[in-house]
């Protein structure tokens, strides 16, 4: 009872104390308390937030040597998403700010090529890598390492035909490989090619990505089959 009377003194005195009391009462005794209980707060709605809003990468697609117009965004990979992906959450990405250089004369690459070489090589040793595309000599040279999976067990068999008789498929020896990407009006009215001029463009499926059935949709929403 006397703690209690004690309790309530206090409280009373503090009740009519001057304000700089009252400031000072409260850093002793609830600074600390109000301080952890924000952190604990904080940190649970930022878990939380990035629980329901997170979202998905579901394609990561590499325009090399490309440089993305200002409505590329919308009109290709947003364009994309509202078509493909069921979940709203998900996302793609399409990335145009990978450069290789093939020879000494494309100069502008060359101090990009180093550090981006390696960057495409970790994508596609991890799998994580779903869609190229380039110049046909920058889609040569990673013919040559490889990289790519045989057209014929990814497109539809209707469509690699049509594209064989329009001659618009590149072959490592017998086996297709990559795709002509000149008659695509989404690649030309989005994207402008930095490579070596005159080049002809290619996309192919780098292997190991687990993600081939979206990649393949890509390639045919970029060719208009969808």
């Amino acid at each position: 009872m006397a703690l209690m009377d004690e309790f309530r003194e206090e409280r009373e005195q503090i009740r009519t104390a001057p304000l700089p009391k009252k400031i000072q009462y409260f850093k002793d005794y609830y600074l600390i308390p109000t301080l952890f209980i924000a952190f604990v707060v904080t940190v649970a709605v930022l878990v939380l937030k990035s629980t329901i809003f997170r979202r998905e990468e579901s394609l990561y697609v590499c325009m090399v040597n490309f440089a993305a117009a200002e409505e590329a965004e919308e009109n290709v990979a947003e364009a994309f998403e509202k078509k493909a992906l069921s979940n709203k959450k998900d996302y793609i990405v399409v990335d145009s700010n990978t450069y290789i250089a093939v020879d000494e004369e494309e100069s502008d690459l060359i101090k990009y090529s180093y550090v981006d070489e390696e960057k495409l090589l970790a994508m596609v040793m991890s799998g994580s890598l779903d869609f190229l595309a380039s110049g046909q000599d920058v889609v040569e040279r990673y013919m040559e390492q490889d990289w790519f999976d045989d057209l014929s067990g990814i497109l539809d068999p209707d469509l690699l035909k049509k594209l064989e008789e329009e001659d618009r498929i590149l072959y490592k020896g017998s086996v297709p490989v990559a795709v002509s990407l000149d008659g695509s009006a989404l690649v030309r009215d989005n994207f402008e090619y930095r490579g070596k001029k005159g080049e002809a463009l290619y996309g192919g499926f780098p292997a190991g990505s687990e993600r081939r059935e979206l990649a393949a949709q890509f390639l045919y929403f970029l060719l208009g089959e969808q």
